[in-house]
């Protein structure tokens, strides 16, 4: 590169094309730093509209970071395409702090904006990025963490239809910490991937009636707020009504009863793929798995299922102890391995898993010699 930089008679035989698939790999930082200044041919082509950039500036200090946001970001702030920002060592500085707030930069001014991460945000934040969100009609995908820190006991995420309403939009993921609320969403979004922690599975259910395209979910979900209301529409016409594709779901799972899961499975009859993290002895019910899957999750395949329970320590415990062994019995029954589907347990200090997986090789014992 230094032998080309120092002959501009052989920079000139490149088309700007190439210059342009050169640079899509290197960092604005590292070009503008390296090539901005150095002859008319660079400058033009590093500040032609056609030039795009992707920039990751979550591991810059804070010195870096300040020289970033008033030499580089003006330059290139209407072309770039990715964008993360936000730094995960919240002891060194507020990196998203001081980019909405100190500098109040609008990111509505990422207009050709495809990819958005923005990395340990305060609750208060979200507002902000969800109203600079309607002008980022690019957008593909968006990934947000919020900062632990931030979150109280009783902490909610409301997420509006100016979240997920983008055309493009398709790959989400909220890691809000907190629980998130969809109830102001009412229009049709485009989303084909979802990640959500955590939500309720009302809220769920709720948000999955404006997703109609949503093919892969994985979400930490709990209980209900009105389990009659939420049971009345789930039951019966659910999948009919809105047209469900969901594909690839992987669910963890707190305070929701047995027969409120199975309900919400019922309707999603298109699954191929199951992940499930339980914790109550009650889904150990071998007999309930095996009706859901012979009825309404008959296409499922890929099947991991695993129920993480913590250890007894009181003797009138002791006899529910038995049912993780008494269950993996029944999960290496017939049906589970004819499926490719079979069961083991893992037995740790304080707990024990039992895990029912198509990644399990069941166990052939050889015949004993004679």
């Amino acid at each position: 590169m230094k032998n080309l930089i120092s002959n501009p008679s052989v920079l000139e035989t490149f088309s700007d094309e190439v210059f342009f698939e050169i640079f899509d790999r290197l960092s604005p930082i590292d070009l503008y730093q390296t090539f901005h200044g150095l002859n008319n041919r660079f400058n033009t082509i590093l500040n032609d509209s056609r030039m795009c950039f992707r920039d990751n500036i979550s591991s810059l200090n804070l010195k870096e970071f300040h020289s970033y946001i008033e030499n580089i970001l003006p330059k290139i702030i209407d072309r770039l395409v990715s964008f993360t920002f936000g730094t995960y060592d919240t002891d060194e500085y507020q990196q998203v702090s001081l980019f909405l707030h100190t500098y109040s930069i609008d990111l509505s001014l990422f207009k050709h904006l495809r990819t958005l991460v923005i990395i340990k945000i305060t609750i208060s934040d979200i507002s902000i990025i969800q109203l600079a969100l309607i002008h980022l009609s690019h957008l593909v995908n968006i990934r947000l963490s919020v900062d632990s820190n931030d979150v109280e006991r009783l902490s909610v995420v409301n997420i509006s239809n100016n979240f997920f309403i983008g055309p493009r939009l398709k790959y989400v993921k909220m890691n809000m910490c907190s629980r998130t609320t969809f109830n102001n969403v009412n229009k049709i979004s485009n989303i084909k991937q979802l990640s959500i922690v955590w939500c309720q599975l009302q809220e769920l259910t709720h948000l999955l009636q404006y997703t109609p395209d949503l093919y892969t979910l994985k979400a930490t979900i709990s209980g209900l707020n009105d389990i009659k209301e939420w049971t009345e529409k789930i039951c019966g016409n659910f999948t009919k009504n809105y047209s469900l594709r969901l594909n690839s779901l992987k669910l963890v799972i707190d305070s929701i009863p047995f027969d409120h899961l199975l309900l919400f499975l019922h309707e999603l009859t298109q699954l191929r793929s199951l992940w499930l993290l339980l914790n109550h002895y009650e889904y150990m019910n071998a007999e309930k798995w095996q009706n859901i899957f012979q009825s309404s999750l008959s296409k499922v395949d890929q099947l991991d299922l695993t129920i993480a329970l913590m250890k007894p320590f009181l003797p009138e415990q002791l006899l529910i102890f038995s049912t993780p062994y008494e269950a993996c019995e029944k999960f290496n029954t017939k049906f589970w391995l004819d499926k490719g589907w079979c069961a083991k347990l893992d037995e740790y200090d304080h707990c024990i898993r039992l895990i029912v997986s198509n990644n399990l090789m069941p166990i052939i014992k050889k015949a004993k010699r004679e």
